[in-house]
């Protein structure tokens, strides 16, 4: 119950990309392996920014005590990132 408490919108929403990331990269092996498995690289990419998401997140919880702000800069880089990501994949 106390680590309920202590979930921030930054937290979950790295956690449910690293879950989405693990599903996607089991589900479809076989086509990111296909060949070099250049596919498997671009997804543990993913899965270490998504650890860098949570490592930035566990920094501000040290840093910002008021969970309002953290929450408020919780969901403004979730918003960037989001941006970002799909920019990306776009091209």
């Amino acid at each position: 119950m106390k680590q309920v408490k202590k979930l921030t919108i930054l937290r979950a929403y790295f956690l449910i990309y690293l879950v989405c990331c693990i599903i996607y990269t089991i589900a479809k092996w076989k086509i990111l392996a296909y060949e070099e498995g250049w596919g498997v690289v671009y997804m543990v990419g993913l899965i270490l920014i998504g650890l860098a998401g949570l490592l930035i997140e566990f920094i501000l919880t040290l840093i910002i005590k008021n969970k309002k702000i953290l929450n408020g800069i919780g969901i403004l880089i979730a918003i960037g990132f989001s941006i970002m990501l799909f920019m990306e994949l776009k091209q």
